[in-house]
């Protein structure tokens, strides 16, 4: 009977102390495209005979000491690295697919199996750049002081401050708590921060252009530099259409005939030399200048004949 108890003492015993050996599951955080790394501590060569990392409950790698080369699981040559100086595994690339368990088992001298190591890997998305929203809520002129709100978001997570030249305060609760943002002020600079447990990423705005925008809202520069592209893009075309109308115009003219100075159209006659004879003191050349009404002074119907009123003939005399 007392050695029937003895021997449940010392299973228990035995059970307490292997249960007490196992090690606690130990959160790591690994960034979404990088890598992460997974260590074995505390475990000397000579007190193993094989060791098995696993992902949930399927092993991916095997690493005998007696034999080489390691045994990797097909689904994972490209995705781990073992390295079998320190026992310590490689988890590249890293996606949603990748969080789990992760558990390293070893075999000892007895043929004893214990977990030596055990994580639970979490992927997180890099910190995204915060873009901070500012409006101005007061402003005293005389001291060069003013408060403004702060919204500061990044991605779907956002949290409201109110903040002025020396100090900020959170008025609201983030809404999300995914990514870790905070508020400051530092040398007249208002100063967004989101981070997680993988990044961090910081922006920043001086504080002045909320507080010398009297109207309460706060305007990117970018916007300024759209309103200006937008405005040489309008001038531009306004003096194209100008140049193309007046080009229009005096192609149209020098077809129909040049206008006099008083608006009239001048008509140049010369006519035809003859091939006879000029008796003597005959100019051989006339030139017969007559001014007609300009078109627009004509009545409807068909046009009258030609005439002139005030006919002024010039007559050249070739010497």
């Amino acid at each position: 009977m007392n050695r029937k108890i003895a021997l449940i003492l010392g299973a228990l015993i035995t059970l307490s102390v292997e249960t007490d050996s196992s090690p606690t599951e130990s959160p790591v955080y690994g960034q979404k495209g990088a890598s992460v790394h997974l260590t074995v501590e505390g475990l000397q060569r000579l007190q193993i005979i094989r060791i098995t990392w696993k992902y949930n409950n399927t092993d991916i790698v095997e690493h005998t000491l007696d034999s080489s080369p390691s045994y990797y699981n097909k689904n994972y040559t490209e995705k781990i690295q073992f390295d079998s100086s320190d026992f310590s595994l490689l988890i590249k690339k890293l996606d949603e697919t990748n969080r789990g368990i992760y558990t390293a088992t070893i075999k000892d001298k007895d043929r004893k199996d214990f977990v030596k190591a055990k994580y639970h890997l979490h992927v997180l998305e890099a910190v995204a750049k915060p873009i901070i929203q500012m409006n101005n809520l007061t402003l005293d002129s005389a001291e060069g002081f003013c408060t403004v709100s702060v919204n500061c978001s990044v991605r779907d997570s956002w949290v409201y401050y109110t903040c002025n030249q020396t100090q900020c305060s959170q008025t609201e609760p983030q809404s999300w708590p995914d990514v870790n943002i905070t508020v400051t002020v530092d040398n007249g600079n208002i100063i967004c921060t989101g981070s997680n447990r993988v990044s961090k990423e910081t922006q920043s705005e001086p504080l002045g252009h909320a507080c010398m925008n009297t109207d309460g809202t706060s305007e990117s520069p970018s916007s300024w530099y759209i309103v200006l592209i937008l405005g040489i893009l309008c001038l531009c075309l306004c003096i194209g259409l100008i140049y193309f109308v007046r080009r229009r115009n005096r192609h149209t003219r020098n077809s129909e005939g040049e206008l006099g100075p008083d608006g009239a159209n001048t008509m140049y006659m010369v006519p035809p030399t003859a091939n006879r004879a000029s008796p003597p003191n005959t100019p051989q050349d006339n030139t017969v200048y007559c001014t007609v009404g300009h078109p627009k002074d004509l009545p409807p119907g068909p046009p009258p004949p030609a005439h002139c009123d005030d006919t002024s003939i010039y007559s050249q005399v070739k010497k």
